[in-house]
């Protein structure tokens, strides 16, 4: 007997819900838990200790992520910012130098993008093709040019945006404060703004990657749709 003599009807299977937003929470959480292991250690044995337990937390992430399928670049490059942060704090001996390094990144990144709009070569445009994100046929169009003009000036304002709010808990040496910004502001918008450049680029190259439109038969086109009568033929006799 099937299903249908039983009065029952085959359920399509539920496909599984999407796992983007639980990827970026992971990888949200695996960014902050190294500084703020830091913060913790640092306020009981001091910077050099908060400084070694952290480096110590990014190996352990590091060794799990990399269980989990992440790439040896990006687990390296994860890993790294963090013991560039430790040195940071051993080196100048003070618990808030720990996000010294992200002073050098913010300003590096904003010197870029604003000398890049100002040389009319926005910088985004090398990065995203150098990625593959952008195909190299877009190089030379107008289009693409005022684009990325567009997302760089954004990534400037981002920059900006982080640097502002950094310099003044630096100033006050709130190493509280600076913790609780690069875990709930910076690293956060610093991701989201990297998955709206590539969406906004792909959307923006996707009509040309897709076939040119061939002349169609209509009455072909006509007869294919349900519900309509096939179209009357001339008799060429």
């Amino acid at each position: 007997m099937t299903d249908h003599d039983a009065g029952t009807t085959q359920r399509p299977p539920i496909p599984a819900p999407p796992r983007r937003a639980a990827d970026i929470a992971r990888h949200v959480i695996d960014g902050v838990s190294a500084p703020a292991v830091f913060l913790i250690t640092e306020s009981r044995r001091g910077p050099e200790w908060g400084a070694v337990v952290a480096l110590v937390v990014a190996l352990v992430i590091a060794v799990i992520r990399r269980r989990r399928g992440d790439s040896l670049a990006v687990v390296t490059v994860a890993t790294a910012i963090v013991a560039f942060h430790g040195l940071s704090a051993i080196g100048f001996g003070e618990g808030r130098a720990f996000y010294f390094p992200e002073f050098i990144v913010n300003g590096v990144g904003l010197l870029v993008c604003a000398g890049s709009l100002l040389l009319g070569r926005p910088i985004t445009e090398p990065v995203c093709r150098k990625a593959g994100v952008e195909p190299t046929r877009t190089a030379g169009d107008p289009a693409a040019r005022i684009r990325h003009r567009r997302l760089t000036a954004v990534w400037a304002l981002l920059w900006a945006s982080h640097l502002v709010p950094l310099g003044y808990l630096y100033a006050i040496d709130s190493l509280v404060g600076l913790t609780l910004l690069s875990a709930l502001f910076s690293k956060p918008t610093l991701l989201a703004m990297a998955i709206f450049t590539v969406v906004v680029v792909r959307r923006a190259v996707r009509p040309h990657s897709a076939p040119s439109n061939a002349p169609l038969d209509q009455g072909a086109t006509t007869a294919a749709l349900p519900g309509l009568p096939a179209p009357h033929r001339k008799d060429p006799s």
